[in-house]
């Protein structure tokens, strides 16, 4: 065990990192290397910090029903704390009544613990503080998240097939490669016959990672482990969509998933009483960077005094139909209905380019791998058909 030591000597003092077993045995070491013991510090290894596990959505519900039974928000922050099984998450609301009772608000005692409440909801919740709606407000961004959650599922659906069919199709084309066309190879060999360049470099391939399996199977764990990263990681999800998106056929829906989910944002921010400018300004960390670029150039305009579809148009965050229910809601003074109603209409126009999507592609990878097996398994029985017709003459 390792302790701090503080030594006089000459008239100066100075801090000794020495290893023992007791203060006293640290102490005596001390007094070895010269000078007056004055102070012995163990060091006390940092406490682990317990991993935080919860859901935001059961907190958040479970928070609006005791608000609606009428307790306060520190009697709401007391009885959930008492009843959380997760050690981490059980500190966290301790942290937070803890702030509650010395004065601070809900909103600053959730943007403490900012990585696991989204600056969405703190900011609605510190907007309806002022006006006692606090219930509403979880209210709304339940049905948000919601929302937001459901087009989440609806396009991770749809790619799941097309990806579990590139991963077995994948599997069937590296077995013939790696197992089947070493067999075939041996069969040319004894005929004497050369086999087509394309049949010769599947039958190098597949002779190659058979007698360099450890190399092979070390390869194969490099690119599962990439793509582990790219599933698991914030940064690899990042990275795969931004490359994504720049597909073709994908970039549409991911433009009109973000386009959703800024207006749907928006509503929920400009429904809380938040003012126009800060909710674009919140609002810009759900499109993506090009988007968010256009975001400031339409707050710049916004403040120079033009109206919000004039700060927007021009840009690709304003669809043709856009312009004009955004209009009324300027015009009525409704803007954050018009928001919530444009983002009904963008979902439904993000399924109907997922259903499309889905038909085309699904059939067309399909193919694509049929026939890729097709080629493979034609140039291996194309040279034994040779054979046997040379032997037959």
């Amino acid at each position: 065990m390792k302790h701090r030591v503080l030594v006089a000597a000459g008239g100066q003092s100075r801090w000794l990192d020495i290893e023992a077993e007791s203060v006293a045995e640290a102490s005596a070491k001390a007094l070895r290397s010269g000078g007056r013991v004055l102070r012995v510090d163990p060091e006390v290894a940092a406490p682990r910090r317990a991993r935080v596990t919860y859901s935001s959505t059961v907190f958040l519900q479970e928070m609006l029903t005791l608000l609606k039974a009428g307790l306060n928000v520190v009697e709401v922050m007391e009885a959930l704390e008492r009843k959380e099984a997760n050690a981490g998450f059980k500190l966290v609301l301790g942290r937070m009544l803890t702030a509650l009772r010395e004065g601070a608000s809900f909103s600053e005692a959730m943007a403490r613990e900012a990585p696991l409440f989204p600056p969405v909801l703190v900011a609605g919740v510190a907007a309806s503080e002022t006006t006692g709606g606090l219930a509403g407000t979880l209210e709304r961004y339940l049905a948000y998240d919601a929302k937001i959650h459901q087009i989440k599922r609806k396009v991770s659906a749809a790619a799941i097939y097309p990806l579990l069919l590139m991963a077995v199709g994948g599997a069937v084309i590296l077995f013939l490669i790696a197992y089947v066309l070493p067999k075939f190879s041996v069969i040319l060999d004894g005929s004497g016959r050369e086999a087509a360049g394309a049949t010769r470099v599947l039958l190098s391939s597949g002779e190659f990672i058979q007698q360099h399996p450890l190399l092979f199977g070390a390869c194969l764990s490099v690119a599962a482990g990439g793509v582990a990263w790219l599933v698991m990681s914030r940064a690899g999800r990042y990275l795969a969509i931004v490359h994504v998106a720049r597909l073709p056929v994908l970039s549409e829906i991911f433009v009109t998933m973000g386009l959703s989910r800024l207006y749907r944002t928006l509503a929920l921010l400009l429904d809380s009483g938040i003012p126009l400018l800060r909710a674009m300004e919140m609002s810009r960390g759900v499109v993506n960077p090009v988007q968010a670029q256009e975001m400031a150039l339409a707050m710049d305009r916004l403040r120079s005094g033009r109206m919000f579809t004039e700060a927007m148009s021009g840009t690709s965050l304003i669809p043709p139909i856009a312009e004009s229910l955004l209009r009324v809601g300027e015009r009525s003074g409704a803007l954050a209905e018009m928001s919530g109603k444009l983002a009904d209409f963008l979902d439904i126009a993000l399924d109907r380019k997922v259903d499309t999507f889905s038909r085309l592609f699904e059939p067309l990878l399909m193919s694509a791998i049929g026939i890729v097996i097709g080629v493979i398994v034609l140039m291996m029985y194309s040279p034994i058909f040779d054979l046997v017709g040379s032997v037959g003459q």
